[in-house]
């Protein structure tokens, strides 16, 4: 009998890949690579930290994506951004195929990092993941996390943090941490398995 977590969670996998990625999220991680490129080239000095601030709390993650993928891979992934930004519409499966699911994933982890800081500034972290689904409900950021704590915990450990974002995502995208962590990074490394990750969801 599978259980109404594996169920709930089968849902959501159905759907990760077939969904569109509109035009209005590939502009934004167009910006974002831009934005990254413009850091590189900066002077270091309060005008860095500052646009250094900014980038980070707009895009949660780009300072980490930036230093481990590089600018090189940056640059290409500006480039897939960009192309989309006029093209049709087409589903995260295509980008996927087309050797782009780095700009999908990114252009969905950013938001569940936004509401895991948001909720963190608000609640000091209190309620761990059922409080953190009970600060997004009735948000539209409830429609990117799961309505159950329990899936929530099976799939991301109990305590509410980073890390659960991106297990979170993992596991809607079918991907092992470590997969995922290769396709954000572009390389291997100590972040991909950590102590406490819970083992994957079947």
């Amino acid at each position: 009998m599978i259980d109404p977590a594996t169920s709930a969670l089968s849902s959501w996998r159905a759907r990760y890949w077939d969904r569109p990625l509109d035009r209005a999220t590939c502009t934004a991680m167009a910006a974002k690579y831009a934005a990254l490129a413009a850091l590189e080239a900066m002077p270091s000095g309060p005008a860095q930290d500052a646009a250094l601030r900014a980038a980070a709390e707009r895009w949660p993650g780009c300072l980490r994506e930036s230093q481990l993928a590089g600018p090189a891979r940056c640059q290409i992934r500006h480039e897939q951004a960009s192309a989309g930004q006029d093209a049709a519409e087409r589903p995260r499966a295509r980008w996927r195929e087309a050797g782009a699911a780095p700009v999908v994933l990114w252009a969905d982890l950013h938001p569940l990092l936004s509401d895991l800081l948001a909720w963190r500034r608000a609640t000091a972290g209190k309620g761990g993941p059922a409080g953190l689904l009970a600060f997004v409900k009735g948000t539209p950021a409830a429609d990117r996390w799961p309505a159950d704590p329990a899936l929530l915990i099976r799939v991301g450990g109990p305590q509410a943090r980073v890390r659960m974002a991106y297990a979170w995502l993992a596991a809607q995208a079918n991907l092992g941490l470590s997969a995922l962590n290769l396709e954000l990074f572009g390389r291997e490394g100590p972040w991909d398995a950590r102590a406490g990750d819970p083992p994957p969801v079947p």
